[in-house]
């Protein structure tokens, strides 16, 4: 499938959204799909469009950290989004971007299915600044019929948890609302970075501390405050304790005037924000892991510490009731006096009691597998295409010589689609079947390979291409998307119609017997796709005498064709021809000094004589008798001749002439 995924929030910012499309996108990739973004960045002038990832102008919510706001409206960039070929369109926003890929899903007539992240309900205070029961009731009741009015442009609605699932059923949505917890790939959690560990704990003084770390956005909603005054009264227990908090957001100035307050001193460590890829080290640089939130739809960085092997500390939310089990995979709190008790206890455990409690994470770990996730996500995005699409119905298999007529029923009409053989061979289609869109469409996606197929044979038959150049010749002759160009080598390479590792041994075999150097072999090589690096890799491993040789053998053929001049003008032009045949510097120096010189002395004086004569021939009518001798002169001298020997040939002309 081709997938369009559209969201305001995206890397390098650092919040659950972002997490989740991040895992998506790596899953459908594993499965082989062609994923697309679709996201925005903070410049409002222009879009970029590089590596599958589309930036529509936003406007950061400086309010909302790792936000952006973006007009719906984006015409170049529902240009850029039609050359994709999205099958699908998942939505990650019900806003901004959100609203773009509606917009995207009707014109363009594409299956749309949505995920619903966010808990709207829990940030009306950004809106509600002084608190009003009557604002906090209306901007609540708003935010019930937006979700439903954007419900109804979509197939089916993703929920990370059953309490999401819970609250839009509270809001009237009638859609399918199918429950899928984000899924994680563990191994970059379980993967310990020693160094970078190491230097985490340096940089910030953790040796012999332990390390209660919380990562994420900072915000309001998150109840950090909570975090460190639980935090504070167990400083007050114990002085081998220290916070680090990881992340940025608008409350992260507050929280450091109430670390200031509480008097926290260096027990606290405000990291900001880090990169994706840094944030395991910061896990593994823990002991265990914080958060006050209630305003959590699954809970991804609970989930993120208990991969990583860390204890959870967190208040009971829904969420949470099969990821962090109290005194098992974690310890859960209502207030920072039962924190503290918890945690005490926790940090005087033996490491046997601790190792118990890691031993239970797995279990909790296993619906959360990227794997699940994807397979769970890919069914949702089938049921939505057939849902949009229909079911087509094959009435009719004809053969015609080396092709099959299929004719499909969809609705009240019919389509007749002509294949060829090779292509419908191998699916066990049968009469009155149903086909969905997408089936149809891997059919003629099939077709158009199996037709690049026969083209690129027909060539190859000819004389033997790489699979670059091949590549280069299908998308001249052809309208396919780079996968497909790739399927069709990747065929051609099964069966042996190309190699380019043999192409690349034969090629230089076949332009060593011609004599030519090695810059001549790299120049012809690397334009049919091979890098130069590989080229001179292989070419380094001819010894160096071979390769001298077969400079040498260049220069004698070339010589033997010199029938005049004198040395050192036969010498340039001999450098001049090494250099055109593609040998360096070096190595035409060495043939100089190795070339034996078959042109004798006599040779060379005949070709002075014959020189002189012509020069004199040519100037004789043009200047008197002095001027004439110092045109020759200089004439001769600019073709390498000794000024000495000149001088003794002219005498001899001179001689003759009289």
């Amino acid at each position: 499938m081709r997938i369009g995924l559209f969201t305001d929030t995206y890397t390098p910012d650092i919040n659950g959204v972002v997490t989740s499309v991040l895992a998506l996108k790596q899953g459908l990739e594993r499965a082989g799909h062609t994923v697309f973004v679709i996201t925005t960045h903070p410049s409002v002038t222009k879009s970029v469009y590089e590596d599958n990832v589309l930036y529509l102008p936003g406007l950061e919510l400086k309010f909302l950290y790792g936000y952006k706001l973006s007009s719906p409206i984006h015409l170049k960039g529902l240009e850029v989004v039609q050359g994709m070929d999205l099958d699908i369109i998942h939505a990650h926003s019900e806003f901004g971007i959100g609203i773009f890929g509606r917009i995207v899903a009707k014109n363009l007539k594409i299956p749309m299915v949505s995920t619903y992240h966010t808990q709207y309900e829990d940030y009306t205070h950004y809106v509600n600044l002084f608190h009003v029961k009557r604002i906090d009731a209306l901007t609540k009741k708003a935010v019930a019929s937006l979700s439903r009015l954007y419900s109804k442009n979509v197939s089916a609605i993703i929920a990370p948890s059953e309490k999401t699932k819970h609250m839009l059923m509270g809001y009237d949505i009638r859609k399918e609302i199918v429950v899928i917890p984000t899924g994680l790939d563990f191994d970059k959690f379980k993967k310990v970075n020693k160094e970078r560990v190491n230097e985490i704990k340096d940089k910030y003084n953790l040796h012999g501390k332990f390390v209660i770390t919380n990562i994420g956005r900072i915000a309001e909603e998150k109840s950090l405050d909570l975090v460190l005054k639980g935090f504070k009264a167990l400083c007050d227990k114990r002085d081998d304790v220290h916070l680090m908090i990881v992340g940025g957001g608008p409350q992260l100035d507050d929280l450091k005037s109430l670390a200031k307050k509480l008097e926290l001193g260096d027990s606290v460590t405000f990291v900001g924000p880090v990169s994706p890829e840094y944030v395991p080290s910061y896990y593994h640089a823990s002991n265990a892991f914080i958060s006050a939130s209630l305003t959590e739809t699954q809970g991804l960085t609970y989930i993120e510490a208990l991969a990583s092997g860390l204890v959870v500390f967190a208040r009971f939310d829904k969420p949470l009731e099969e990821i962090v089990l109290d005194e098992k995979t974690g310890f859960l709190f209502t207030n920072p006096e039962d924190f503290v008790e918890k945690a005490i206890k926790y940090i005087e455990m033996s490491e046997d009691e601790k190792n118990f409690m890691r031993s239970q994470m797995n279990a909790v770990l296993l619906p959360y597998d990227l794997n699940v996730f994807t397979e769970n996500i890919l069914a949702v995005y089938q049921k939505a295409i057939n849902t949009f699409h229909g079911k087509y119905k094959l009435i009719a298999i004809e053969d015609e010589d080396e092709q099959v007529a299929l004719t499909l029923q969809h609705d009240l009409t019919t389509d007749t689609l002509v294949f060829d053989k090779g292509v419908i061979d191998r699916r066990e289609l049968e009469l009155g079947m149903e086909l969905s869109r997408n089936e149809i469409n891997s059919l003629e996606e099939d077709q158009k390979v199996y037709e690049a197929y026969q083209l690129s044979i027909k060539r190859i038959a000819l004389k033997d291409y790489t699979s670059f150049e091949i590549s280069e010749y299908i998308k001249g002759k052809m309208n396919l998307s780079q996968e497909e160009v790739e399927t069709v080598i990747e065929y051609l390479k099964h069966r042996h119609f190309i190699d380019d590792e043999r192409y690349l041994e034969d090629k230089i075999s076949y332009l060593r017997h011609q004599n030519r150097g090695n810059q001549w072999i790299i120049n012809d090589l690397v334009p049919r796709g091979f890098f130069t690096q590989e080229v001179e890799e292989t070419l380094a491993l001819e010894p160096y005498d071979d390769y001298l040789e077969r400079g040498l053998s260049n220069a004698k053929s070339f010589y033997r064709r010199i029938k005049e001049g004198s040395a050192l003008h036969r010498e340039y032009k001999l450098k001049q021809h090494l250099q055109r045949e593609g040998y360096e510097n070096d190595i035409i120096d060495d043939i100089l000094l190795n070339l034996s010189e078959n042109y004798s002395e006599e040779e060379e004086r005949n070709s002075l004589r014959y020189e002189l004569l012509k020069s004199i021939s040519r100037y004789k009518t043009r200047f008197g008798k002095d001027k004439l001798k110092r045109k020759v002169i200089q004439h001769a001298l600019s073709k390498g001749y000794a000024f000495e020997e000149i001088n003794e040939v002219l005498k001899e002309i001179e001689i003759n002439e009289d």
